[in-house]
């Protein structure tokens, strides 16, 4: 692959979609597959796997500069700290999946310098495709329809709406939730809570909760592609490329301006 412009960014959107909806499609005709446990106690399904050989496959084939980092794979050692990846996870939400809930989604994310720099999420029930990063704005794409580009919203003076974890709302959550003078919430499952706040339809997502990279770097790329921001609740940077891979608290928000709904 030559030298990762803005510009050449820009020129691989359609691969990396086609890409993303081609695992999508997979996992469709796979529902209902097999499910397995594995070692950290998370299930995995046939649906998973062989998303994640799709996927790994077709980058490779095509971008053979660049490692992948996988949640169904040993991360390589080439593809730590500052070093450029993929990082993908082949089906998010898969409890959703199992459940029968739509929540359920592919990500797919280029990672440099610590940075997602391109992120792409695909949701297999509908076949609609966000993409994006922050040099090169954030698209979305419906079946049969034109790619057009997403920003996010100003908060509603009656103020946010805060998208949480349909399986992970804990006591850390909650407690932050009580800083906030007046919001609703939403409950959504998987990586899907970044697309709407890139699509203006909600506008913060705190994550106080374990993650992981992949859960966040596609999400991360589209939501900063349509103007806003992820980062650390403590302020911080939220960098990529760890030896474990996992994340600390995080917060998605599309208005830097959420901070004037908080209780003084």
């Amino acid at each position: 692959m030559p030298k990762l412009t803005n510009q050449n960014l820009d020129k691989i959107k359609d691969k990396i979609i086609d890409i993303a909806l081609f695992a999508s499609n997979t996992i469709m005709q796979n529902l209902g597959s097999t499910v397995k446990i594995k070692n950290d106690g998370s299930p995995v399904t046939t649906a998973d796997i062989k998303s994640d050989q799709i996927i790994t496959e077709k980058l490779s084939s095509i971008f053979t500069n660049f490692p992948i980092v996988s949640e169904e794979k040993t991360a390589p050692k080439n593809a730590l700290g500052d070093k450029t990846h993929w990082l993908i996870d082949p089906l998010d939400g898969t409890k959703s999946f199992i459940e029968g809930s739509n929540d359920f989604v592919v990500c797919i994310a280029l990672i440099n310098n610590r940075s997602p720099i391109l992120g792409c999420i695909a949701h297999p029930p509908t076949q609609k495709v966000w993409i994006g990063g922050k040099n090169i704005g954030s698209y979305v794409k419906l079946p049969k329809s034109n790619i057009r580009k997403i920003y996010c919203r100003d908060i509603p003076i009656r103020g946010p709406t805060i998208a949480t974890s349909r399986h992970h709302v804990g006591p850390k959550l909650k407690e932050w939730l009580r800083k906030i003078k007046y919001y609703k919430t939403i409950s959504k499952g998987s990586a899907i809570k970044f697309t709407l706040i890139a699509e203006g339809k909600l506008d913060l997502y705190p994550r106080t909760s374990p993650t992981y990279e992949w859960d966040s770097a596609a999400g991360h790329a589209i939501v900063e592609g349509s103007g806003g921001k992820v980062i650390q609740l403590n302020n911080k940077e939220l960098i990529y490329g760890r030896s474990n891979r996992m994340n600390p608290n995080f917060i998605a928000f599309g208005r830097s301006n959420w901070s004037k709904f908080l209780l003084e």
